[in-house]
């Protein structure tokens, strides 16, 4: 009965996102149906690089990305991001600790019509994929529960997901070179965790629960929520 029960809440919460997801697909319907008739193709830089400085500052994991945003016909365009991960104020706090890691997110974009405020309105799927070691202080119990030991453990996190994105750029400037654009979006994404050296006869006392970032061995598939915006510069117009 109580696997019934879970599964049940599974699909609940499944249904949430379905139908979280359905209203983001529509919500790039009806920035086109306020668009203005006389609206014209797009005509964007050929190559933007930009970065997303709240990622310096996310409290979780800081990192700087930098991306490359290359249209490639009038409608479609590649988004394409790589980034180093170099420290988390929540999982690496004392000395010796460390989060470090790579992350790369490529996107393909669709190009809406451009708006008559000359800004660029997109919807992307965007891929990401994180490769992140920590090494933190934890405390272990050894040899079956005869004593305590605080260890520095390296934890291994792999994460994948795929997520829709909606976004407008708008570039600035009288040459039109500065670019800034806000974005959402909504997707899933699958956390791969595992301790790379621990002792056989260790095992961790403190693990985080459902709200921390901290997880225990084993693998974890939850909602991803996308918000920000991208600060970048125009080449080549």
């Amino acid at each position: 009965m109580q696997a019934l029960s879970k599964w049940a809440k599974l699909q609940k919460a499944i249904s949430k996102w379905i139908y979280l997801l359905f209203w983001m697909l529509l919500l790039p319907g009806y920035v086109w149906a306020q668009e203005s008739a006389s609206a014209q193709q797009p005509t964007r830089p050929p190559f933007t690089l930009k970065m997303a400085p709240l990622e310096l500052i996310n409290f979780f994991q800081q990192a700087v990305t930098v991306r490359a945003d290359i249209p490639f016909s009038p409608h479609w365009g590649v988004d394409v991001g790589i980034g180093l991960i170099f420290n988390s104020t929540s999982l690496a706090t004392y000395k010796d600790e460390s989060y470090v890691g790579i992350k790369v997110q490529p996107a393909l974009k669709y190009y809406f019509r451009q708006l008559a405020s000359g800004d660029h309105s997109h919807l992307s799927v965007v891929y990401k994929y994180h490769n992140i070691y920590n090494d933190r202080y934890v405390n272990v119990r050894r040899q079956g529960g005869q004593y305590d030991e605080w260890m520095l453990q390296r934890r291994h996190r792999v994460v994948q997901g795929v997520a829709l994105r909606f976004g407008v750029q708008q570039y600035l400037g009288q040459r039109k070179r500065w670019m800034i654009e806000p974005f959402v979006g909504l997707g899933a994404r699958q956390m791969r965790v595992t301790d790379d050296n621990l002792p056989p006869d260790a095992e961790a006392l403190e693990e985080g629960g459902f709200f921390s970032p901290d997880r225990s061995p084993g693998i974890y598939t939850t909602p991803d929520f996308l918000a920000g915006f991208y600060l970048g510069l125009a080449w080549g117009n």
